[in-house]
This record gives structure tokens, C-alpha cells and sequence, in this order.
């Protein structure tokens, strides 16, 4: 048997399809069984899904005169059927069945659409091909349409004037009973004429012994009616021909030209008296397109019920499913509950006598994060709006002058983030990051776990070495998703976001564990005197951190396993990843160029502390390369950037250097000390009690100011109780990890806008943000008798 990649190559749609497409299309094919005898879809469905059949055969039917199928088409292997389906919402013109028991390759619209929108470029190859083939065929069709008309009027116009008014007259009937026409016409001899008409032209033919007009001719003819009695004489022959039918006792006729007449009462009644016919013999497909012919008033009045039993008799498993959860309070009414929530709030405290130590421009700085922070929660805006709102109040209502409101856009983390971004719109441009999603997909078991555990585990070994966990999450965003795609997990389904979890466990919450995992890890080793930084090595580092890695790693993933359950198992075979790394072939010049520039990224990176050069430039030299190589067109650029997210981590980055010119940061770490210092008599409850108060200041503070205010304030008040810098550096990096809510974390936000909003809602992971809290908890519980035996704490 051929391959798949192969049988594509054939269909004339992928025929051209640059490698990276097609092993995404391949991707996206689902494969499924059918019994012999099971209809695939119906004549007159919505069409919505391409097949390919990969062992068995399908008979493809179509309705002809007197309401019989015909069988046009017997497909087998490497075959297929629906490609019109993926780029119209036309109906299905023919109705498959399985003849034997059958194998197919599916492709949903839905799947195509998807990959269209993630892959813009694939519009023009598809537009020239459809356009190309439409070309051709309009130019075939042309000379045959010409040439078959000149011929056709040449043999209308050779018939006596009596049988042209026959034939015009009876071009409404899809069979032509001679009975049924001599009541309809009044015309003598009607079956002698029409043998006549058999033997001497192509105007009328006999199948199975019943007279029809061919299709052409019959389009022919009626167009000719048209014009000679317009549309209210073709409606009268319309119900003259289903007032004869029904006395003659065809029904089915009957019901077809009332119908055409607009009698929709008429057409009712036959319908509902006949209707369990179509059910004893299996006439779905004829019952759902009579159906749709009538008018939606109809459709859910008087033939609701009748719609209701067809559409459980042709999709049984939709039947008995429970219905969706009744929801307590409407969208509108949360909107509008979070909005007066958060101005009142807002409002409150800006409005409130300063606390002790802050002025009135402090305060109302905290209204109005305290605003923006209820909006974020209940998601009244896009995060950028509320952020661009945040930046507008610190400059209107003059609490800090414009270049602090907006320094966010100076800083070293924003052109970071745009070098990142840029480097993965090229290598997802390129097809590169597909290849590495498949050869993840290789490496680990094709279950949701194996997957999600893959996902864990390499992000926590490329987190050893890269000191920015905000470019290690974005560069996951796009394999995250090209990976739920080849497991068939829809956007933002539970096992999309249970995958991108996983991503952001081994991504995001396991840096804090490496001193070279996180930019805050090293941050805070910078900040201790030379003496306290000898003692502690990248090896001592981990090793004090190993029961925190452990605790976190395997609670988390334990925890994103039960809160996201996958809706199914992954059907997916290891034939089916092979031949899509060999629709790929060999490494692109792209491929290769984009992995040189990200691997010298990655070098860069984790030798900044050694060249000196900071990690946004090392990113912003890689963009700069890709661009000038033309790897990163002017349109990926465009498009590629998540441009709206740019300007959310602009004013979150803001918002450090804001908190430290209104002295917000000293006072909270003014306000903590007093609680913590008391608490170093007993290790354990100051280090829990540090966890929490973190917890608490993460709402307010950024992470890098948060670590460097703990790093000076309380290093030397625990060093004093006999707490060593390492073990209090472990809590503190650790704590800061946590992002109860979206802005609270870049990472989280790169993770999710690099998966451009698809992959996860914030709301879908709310509950494991909140259980990471009690997951650190338990980590630096865990820890405390390990620490001791270090001799880290006494």
C-alpha cells in the first residue's frame, strides 16, 4: 500500500504543496472505521469533512427520476471523496455508503480552516490551485456547454410543433410515466412518441425501463419553459403534475412537485402520513433533503417533532447526552458586576487617607492597580486595553512623569520578548518547530500523559540552561499547539490545556530550582556579598533545591493531570508521525538557517554572565539576522508578532519602575518586616511565613523588584537568626513563581499569547494557578528537614 504522504501527492488539491503543509495536513487526518453497510454522509448534509479511504471500499449514490439511488462510483484504497466540502458550505451531492468494512482518512473544515488561519501563506498556494483548475475546467466546460446546445436546439427545432409543446410541458418531471403525461398534457400516444424520441435523437433515454431526459437536456428544456411561461406557469404545472401523482397513488412524486409549487400544506400532509416509509427502507438522505425544502417556520412548527426524529436517527451518538449546565449568573450580569466591583473598589481606596508612610498619590496608585486588577479577573477588556488604561491613569492624573509611566518599552525584557516572538514566527514559518513537535511526538508514548510528561520534562532540561523562562515558554507556544493538533485535541479543549500545563510546569515553574533557570535566580545571587556567592555554586544551588524540584514537579503534574482530564485518548499511531517526517524530507535551507540562529541564541543566553551582553540584544541580533536573510518576511512580521501582547508586557514592566518612584516597594517590605523578624526563632514558621507574605506582595510587586527588596531587606535579618543566604534565596525565587492571576507572571503571558490565545482561557486554569500556591507550600515544607540536614537552617 502506498503511503499517505504519497496518496496526497496524487490528489490534484496537494499535489504542489510545499513539504511543511503537507505533513500538516497529514496532521490533521483522523482515521476512523466504519462497518460495511454504515452511510458516511448523506446526500443533501452539510458538507464539512474530506475523506481518503485507506483499505475497503465506498459506493457513491446519488437520487435520480422516481427517487432512486444510482450508483455512480465505487472508491478504494487511496481514493477520496468531499474535497469541495473544505473550501464551500455547500451540500453533500451524493450519499456514501460503506461497502465493505472500511478505513478512511478524515479531514474536518474545521481542522483546514484552522490550519489556513495559523498558516496564512497556504491561502495563495490553494487560491492558484483552485483557480488554476477552475480555469481549465471553465474552458473545457465552455466548448462542450457550446457545442451540446447548438446540437440540442438543432433537434428541438427538427420536431413538429406538438411535440415540442411535450416536451417543454414535461420537462418538470424527473420520470416520464406516459399516464402521468397524457393527464398532464392531454397529448394522444404519448409512449409512441417518446420511443420514437429514443431511437431517432439524444432528447429523451431509457434506465431500467423508465423514459427521462438527460440532465443536460432537461436544463435545456426548462430554461426554455421559463422564458415561454414564466415562473407562475411552471408553479401551475408544479401542482397539476402533484395533484396527478397523488391520485395515482406516488406519493413521494407528489410530495417532490408540491414542493416546487409552494404548497407547503399539501406537502406536509403527504410527508407526515408517509413518513414512516422513509424509515422502513432507510430513505434518510431523501426524508432530510425534502426537509430542508421547506421554510424555516415550518421546519419548527408544525414538522418540529418530525425533525427532531430524523436528526436522532441520523446521529444516534448525539442522542441521550446530558444537557449543558445551567448557567447561575449571565455573561452581561458578570460584566457588569466586575465593572461596578472594580470602580468601586478602585475608587475606595484611592480615595482613602494614605496609610502610614504613603501619600496620596501612592494611594490613589494602588486605586487604580487595585482597578485594573479586578477588570483582569473578571475579563472586561482585553488584558492590553486595561493595560494601556493603567499607563493613561499614571500619566493623567500625574503620579509619575511620562517616562516612568511608559519605561516598560525601554526595558531589557520587552525587546526580549520581541526577539523571541520574531525568532518563533520565522521557525514556525519555516516548518522547523514542526519538525521538533513531531520529534517529541516520537520520543515519548502517544498517550495524553506520555505526551504532557514529554512536555514537562523537556522543558525542565532546556530550563537548566536558559536564565529567561519568558523566551523558553514562547518558544514552546507554537509546538504546544502543533502537538495538541496531532493528538486531536481541539483549541482550548482539556487536553489542549492540560498539554500546555505541562509546557509551562517544565518551562516556567521549575526555574526557580537552577540558578541559571530564571533572570530573578541570578538576580538574587548577584545581590549577596562576594563571600555568600562562592559558597554557592550551580551543583550546590540544585542540590539544595532537589526536594523543592521534586515535591513541585510531581505535585503539579499529578495536579494538571486531574484538572484536565483529556475528552478521549489520542488515536494516533507511530506509521502515521514517520509519514509525516517523511512528507517533510530533509531540513529546508530555512530549517537549517533558523536552527543556526536559534542555537546561537540559546549560547548566548546562557553565557551572558561570562560576554557580558544582554539576553534581549543576543535575541534581538537573531531577529535582526532572520530579517535580513529575508527568513522573516515583512507579512510574518506582521502577522507572526503578537503585537497586542507587546503592549501588555510594556505596561506590566511599567509598573516596577512606577512602584519603586512612589516608594510603594519600601513600604511594603516596611510593613513585612516587623511581622517576619519575630518569626526567625523557629525556622519553619518564618520560611512558611515568608512564602505566604510573597504570596500576598506578588499582587502588588513585580518578581525582579519583590527579589531584590527581600535579597537586601531580609538576607541579613534571617542571617542573623542562623538561616543561610542559600535556603532563604530557594524560598524566595520559588515564591515569587506564583501567579494567582494573568499579570502577575511573563511567562505565563508569553505562554499564552504564544499559543495565541488558543490553547487555554484564563479562566480554564485558574484553579491549578491557586493550587500552585499550596503546592510551593508544601515543596518548602517538604524541604525544611532536608535543609537542616544541609545544615542550611538550624
Amino acid at each position: 500500500m502506498d503511503s499517505l504522504a504519497t496518496v496526497l501527492r496524487r490528489i490534484p488539491l496537494f499535489a504542489d504543496l510545499p513539504p511543511g503543509g503537507l505533513a500538516k495536513i497529514i496532521a490533521d487526518l483522523r482515521e476512523e472505521r466504519h462497518p460495511r453497510g454504515t452511510a458516511i454522509c448523506y446526500e443533501g448534509d452539510e458538507a464539512s469533512d474530506f475523506y481518503i479511504v485507506k483499505s475497503g471500499e465506498v459506493e457513491v449514490l446519488v437520487n435520480r427520476a422516481g427517487n432512486q439511488r444510482e450508483v455512480v462510483a465505487i472508491n478504494g484504497p487511496s481514493e477520496w471523496f468531499g474535497e469541495r466540502a473544505l473550501f464551500s458550505a455547500s451540500s453533500r451531492s451524493a450519499t456514501v455508503i460503506a461497502r465493505t468494512d472500511v478505513e478512511l482518512w478524515r479531514l474536518t473544515k474545521e481542522k483546514f480552516d484552522g490550519l489556513i488561519e495559523e498558516n496564512p501563506w497556504l491561502i495563495l498556494h490553494f487560491t492558484q490551485v483552485l483557480s488554476d483548475r477552475l480555469y481549465s475546467r471553465n474552458q473545457d466546460l465552455s466548448k462542450i456547454q457550446s457545442a451540446f446546445t447548438f446540437q440540442t436546439e438543432f433537434l428541438f427545432q427538427a420536431q413538429p410543433p406538438d411535440r415540442q409543446h411535450l416536451l417543454l410541458h414535461t420537462a418538470i418531471l424527473s420520470a416520464l410515466d406516459p399516464a402521468i403525461v397524457q393527464v398532464l398534457t392531454g397529448h394522444p400516444e404519448v409512449e409512441v412518441v417518446f420511443r420514437t424520441l429514443v431511437a431517432e435523437s439524444a432528447l429523451v433515454a431509457r434506465h431500467d425501463g423508465v423514459f427521462v431526459y438527460p440532465e443536460a437536456v432537461r436544463d435545456f428544456l426548462l430554461t426554455r419553459l421559463a422564458a415561454s411561461v414564466g415562473p407562475e406557469g411552471i408553479r401551475t404545472l408544479h401542482q397539476r403534475a402533484a395533484v396527478c401523482y397523488e391520485q395515482v397513488g406516488q406519493w413521494d412524486d407528489a410530495l417532490d412537485h408540491a414542493l416546487a409549487a409552494d404548497e407547503f400544506s399539501v406537502a406536509a400532509r403527504l410527508l407526515t402520513t408517509h413518513v414512516d416509509e422513509c424509515f422502513q427502507h432507510d430513505q434518510l438522505d431523501i426524508l432530510h433533503k425534502w426537509l430542508a425544502r421547506f421554510p424555516l417556520e415550518w421546519r419548527t412548527g408544525a414538522l418540529a417533532s418530525l425533525g427532531t426524529r430524523l436528526e436522532q436517527a441520523l446521529r444516534p451518538a448525539t442522542t441521550g447526552q446530558s444537557a449543558p449546565p445551567r448557567v447561575l449568573v449571565s455573561s452581561r450580569t458578570q460584566w457588569w458586576l466586575g465593572a461596578i466591583l472594580g470602580l468601586v473598589a478602585g475608587l475606595g481606596i484611592a480615595l482613602a487617607p494614605p496609610f502610614p508612610g504613603l501619600d496620596t498619590t501612592s494611594m490613589h496608585m494602588l486605586g487604580l492597580l487595585m482597578w485594573a486588577v479586578i477588570f483582569w479577573v473578571f475579563d472586561l477588556f482585553p488584558d492590553y486595553v486595561v493595560g494601556i488604561g493603567l499607563m493613561i491613569g499614571w500619566i493623567l492624573f500625574d503620579m509619575v512623569p511620562p517616562e516612568v509611566a511608559v519605561s516598560g518599552f525601554t526595558t531589557s525584557p520587552f525587546f526580549l520578548i520581541i526577539g523571541v516572538l520574531g525568532m518563533t514566527a520565522a521557525l514556525q514559518s519555516s516548518g522547523l518547530l514542526f519538525r521538533l513537535a513531531l520529534y517529541i511526538l516520537r520520543s515519548f508514548p502517544l498517550t495524553y500523559r506520555g505526551q504532557a510528561m514529554g512536555l514537562a520534562l523537556s522543558g525542565t532540561g532546556i530550563t537548566t540552561s536558559i536564565p529567561d523562562t519568558t523566551s523558553g515558554t514562547a518558544i514552546a507556544g507554537p509546538i504546544i499547539l502543533a502537538l495538541s493538533d496531532s493528538l486531536g485535541y481541539t483549541r482550548r479543549s482539556n487536553g489542549s490545556a492540560g498539554l500546555a500545563m505541562s509546557a509551562l510546569l517544565g518551562f516556567g515553574q521549575m526555574s526557580p530550582f537552577f540558578l541559571t533557570g530564571a533572570a530573578e535566580n541570578l538576580l538574587a545571587w548577584g545581590l549577596l556579598t562576594e563571600s555568600a556567592r562562592l559558597e554557592i555554586t550551580w551543583g550546590g544551588w540544585f542540590l539544595a533545591a532537589l526536594p523543592l524540584a521534586v515535591v513541585t514537579f510531581v505535585l503539579a503534574f499529578v495536579t494538571t493531570m486531574l484538572l484536565f482530564p483529556p475528552e478521549f485518548q489520542p488515536t494516533i499511531s507511530r506509521g502515521l508521525i514517520h509519514t509525516q517526517i517523511e512528507a517533510l524530507g530533509p531540513m529546508s535551507r530555512a530549517e537549517v538557517i533558523n536552527a543556526g540562529v536559534v542555537v546561537g541564541a540559546m549560547v548566548g543566553w546562557i553565557s551572558a554572565p561570562y560576554h557580558g551582553v544582554d539576553v534581549a540584544w543576543v535575541a534581538m541580533s537573531g531577529l535582526a539576522l532572520l530579517l535580513a536573510t529575508n527568513l522573516l518576511d515583512r507579512a510574518t512580521f506582521r502577522s507572526g508578532i503578537n503585537w497586542d501582547f507587546l503592549f501588555y508586557l510594556g505596561a506590566v514592566l511599567s509598573l516596577t519602575s512606577v512602584v519603586r518612584k512612589l516608594g510603594i516597594d519600601a513600604w511594603i517590605i516596611h510593613q513585612l518586616t516587623p511581622i517576619l523578624e519575630p518569626l526567625t526563632a523557629t525556622p519553619t514558621k518564618f520560611l512558611m511565613g515568608m512564602t505566604l507574605a510573597i504570596f500576598a506582595a506578588r499582587f502588588i510587586l513585580p518578581s525582579f523588584p519583590l527579589v531584590s527588596l527581600l535579597t537586601v531587606t531580609i538576607v541579613p535579618i534571617a542571617a542573623n537568626a542562623g538561616i543561610q543566604p542559600q535556603a532563604l534565596l530557594l524560598v524566595i525565587c520559588t515564591s515569587v513563581a506564583i501567579w494567582f492571576l494573568p499579570y502577575q507572571s511573563t511567562c505565563y503571558l508569553a505562554l499564552y499569547f504564544g499559543t495565541k490565545e488558543k490553547a487555554f482561557s484564563h479562566g480554564q486554569v485558574r484553579l491549578l494557578a491557586w493550587s500552585y500556591g499550596v503546592i510551593y507550600l508544601l515543596a518548602v515544607l517538604a524541604a525544611i528537614p532536608y535543609w537542616r540536614w544541609l545544615e542550611l537552617i538550624p
